[in-house]
This record gives structure tokens, sequence and C-alpha cells, in this order.
């Protein structure tokens, strides 16, 4: 079978290029943009169509397939209700509470994205090598030394979804400058040994090296740390975070359906293939233009806001009962896709496409 998405070309289009291309922008920008506050248009185009959006396209992988409903049936029905239940629970006891708990679980459903596709790369090129530097803790690495770095040093000037959310410590000011030192060394002599040894391994053993992965992992890398450690700027962190993130889950999702359809009917289309990849994208943008539209209305009421500008309404009164379940209700959907995110990737008897699409 022809993948047009695991194809090391298509990847660097779709999935490696619109990362690169951030960095690019990051290093441009002057620094007065860097430090200001995130724009509109900023808000709008990756914050909800691509990180709101790319949560609503899980709906094409399972409730709107009546092949995966059947086989999810009982995790997608008591999914949402547990999300909302746990999520009221929170919210109703505080609400910065509700925030960092739903922060760190999105902190660990990015992490677990990112392994997901470099094992998908690994599976695909059959690299089975053992390492003394395991790619597993590379990419692991990658990811977890800048979150450190950004729970102990409290002067970054962003958050993950509001201030606050994550626990910081802000150590003794020698011992922090020790650790950024001795941190940022480490991290880049690992990520480079890991490097290195890839390349030894390729010399020794004759194997073609798998430039998926590595790009990946390579990729994941250099985001984190410039989106997280390098660059201190809201924006920043939001473009970079966002793009790596939310566009090779739309593309994951457009990729299965399409070739879903190719092994059920035993024919490829190239028009089915664009219909179904314009479809998603625009359901899941009206879906998440409509989702934020409620956010703002009920919870975060912000004046001037775009929202405001496009329906001029007061603000509805909401006590302190009713946006706790404003909260829980408006976060079903996010809270939904983390959960279903750990079940409906795996390969096993409830995905029985999985191993065809994604892993020959």
């Amino acid at each position: 079978m022809n993948s047009w998405l695991f194809s090391l070309r298509r990847d660097l289009l779709l999935l490696f290029v619109p990362v690169w291309l951030t960095w690019m922008a990051a290093f441009l920008l002057p620094d007065h943009i860097l430090q200001a506050d995130v724009p509109l248009w900023v808000l709008l185009v990756f914050v909800l169509g691509i990180d709101v959006g790319h949560v609503w396209s899980t709906l094409f992988r399972t409730y709107l397939d009546r092949d995966e409903f059947a086989h999810h049936r009982r995790l997608l029905i008591s999914a949402p209700i547990i999300a909302f239940l746990l999520s009221f629970v929170l919210a109703s006891v505080s609400t910065d509470l509700f925030w960092r708990c739903l922060a760190y679980i999105a902190v660990f459903h990015f992490v677990k994205q990112q392994f997901g596709f470099m094992r998908i790369y690994k599976a695909k090129s059959k690299d089975f090598q053992k390492k003394f530097i395991s790619d597993n803790f590379a990419i692991y690495f990658s990811m977890l030394f800048p979150i450190l770095y950004w729970h102990l040093n409290i002067d970054r000037n962003f958050q993950w979804f509001v201030e606050g959310d994550f626990i910081q410590y802000q150590l003794p000011d020698q011992i922090t400058y020790y650790f950024n030192y001795l941190g940022n060394i480490i991290y880049f002599l690992l990520l480079g040994g890991w490097f290195v040894e890839e390349l030894y391994l390729k010399s020794k053993t004759g194997n073609r090296l798998a430039i998926g992965k590595i790009l990946w992992i390579c990729t994941t890398a250099g985001n984190w740390y410039l989106g997280i450690v390098y660059f201190n700027s809201d924006i920043v962190f939001t473009i970079t975070n966002v793009v790596a993130h939310g566009l090779p889950y739309m593309a994951l999702i457009i990729f299965y359906t399409d070739r879903k359809k190719v092994i059920k009917s035993a024919s490829h289309s190239l028009k089915r293939g664009f219909k179904i990849a314009y479809t998603i994208v625009l359901v899941v943008l009206l879906l998440a233009f409509f989702e934020e539209f409620l956010w703002d209305r009920f919870v975060y009421q912000e004046e001037g806001g775009v929202f405001q500008a496009i329906v001029d309404m007061p603000f509805p009164e909401i006590s302190t009962p009713l946006k706790a379940f404003a909260i829980a209700a408006l976060s079903v959907p996010q809270a939904t896709h983390y959960i279903l995110d750990g079940f409906i990737w795996k390969s096993n008897d409830k995905n029985p496409y999985i191993k065809p699409i994604l892993l020959v």
C-alpha cells in the first residue's frame, strides 16, 4: 500500500516544514513582537483553527465511523460522561484546580502523541536495534527536560492554559543557575550522543538510516527546547506548540479515514481523498468556532473580544455553580479526546485497521 502520510517526501511538507517555519518566524521576528501579547489573529488561526480543531477531528475516527463506534461502543459512551463528571467536581471545588489537572493531562497527552508517531516511524523502518541511548529515552527526555525547566524557572512569559496552572518552584538563584547551565549541557550531550549512536549503528550494520524517526525526534527536541527554554515568548510557545501537535494529528485523522476507505473498497480515488480532507477540515473548524464562542459567552466573558464584535449582546449572569457546569460541559470534547487517544491508536483487536494502515 502506498502510504501518503508516512512517506518522507510528503511528511516533510505536512509534518516537518510547518514546524520548521515557525522556528524561522521566531528567529526573524523583532523582540518587541515576541514579547507582546498573543494577537487576535494568532488565537483564531492557531489556537481555534488548529488546536481546538484537532480535538474535534477525533469525531471522524470514532463517533462518525460506524465500524469504530461498534468496536469502542462502551468507551465512546462512557468517556464523555466520565470527563464531564470529573471536570464538574474539580471545577466546583476550584477552577484553579480544574485547570491545573487539565494542564498536566494535556502535557501527558502531547508527550504521548510525539512518542506514538516516533513508534510508527520505527515500525515502518523496522528499526528494532538495541541501543545504549534508546529512542524511547531520547523522545521522552527531549520533552521532559524543557517541562522541568519550565517548572523551576518562574520567569516564563507563557502558560499552558491559564496563569498558575503549573506547579512552579523558585530555587535559590545560584542553584537555578547551575541547574540551567548543567541541564542544557546534559540535554545536548545526551541527544547528541543518541544521534551519533544512530550514525554509528548505521555504518556498522549497513542498514538504512531511519530518516523519518530521526527527523521526528530532532524536530520534537528542537520544538520543545525553542518554545519553552530558548524563547521566553507567549507567541512563540503558542505557535510552535500548536503547530507541532495539531497539524500532525489532523493529517493522521485524514490519512486514516482515507486509507480505511481504500481498504474497504479496494480502490483508490484522489477525488475521494480530497473530499475527505476538506470535509473534515470544514466540519472541525465550524465546531471549533462554535465551541470557542460558547467559552467566550459563558466562561471567559472578555470585553472587546472577537465574538463580542460578531454578536453584540451583553454577557449572561453566571453564578459559581453554573460556571462550574459550563466549564465542565465545554471541556468535554477536549477531555474526551485525551481519554480516547489512549485507546483508539493501540494495535489490538479493537483497532483492526491500525496495522494495515499505519504499520505496514
